[in-house]
């Protein structure tokens, strides 16, 4: 199953200082999210299932992987290039429905 994105709407009295972001979603639920860096570039996150502790009760932690573009674009066209790969790789978490 291949990636779709949404684009996150900044809203509120501050929102001009948001920074630009993209959620990546698998099965209509997110699972990642395309950032803007404080130089202008894109990040790529996804969300990991983990192991719940007493320390850490998150049941995800958020990879970053090394790949960094200069547009949002770019930062799409390399999610949806290597979608089978990261699905095999991780075992992602599914956010649940807003």
């Amino acid at each position: 199953m291949d990636f779709t994105f949404k684009k996150y709407k900044r809203e509120g009295k501050y929102r001009s200082f948001q920074k630009r972001s993209t959620y990546i979603k698998l099965k209509k639920q997110q699972v990642g999210l395309i950032s803007e860096t404080e130089n202008g570039e894109y990040k790529i996150k996804f969300a990991i299932k983990k192991e719940r502790t007493k320390k850490e009760p998150s049941p995800f932690k958020w990879v970053t992987l090394k790949k960094t573009t200069a547009t949002e674009n770019k930062a799409r066209e390399f999610v949806k290039k290597f979608s089978k790969e990261i699905q095999e790789k991780y075992d992602l978490f599914l956010f649940e429905k807003e």
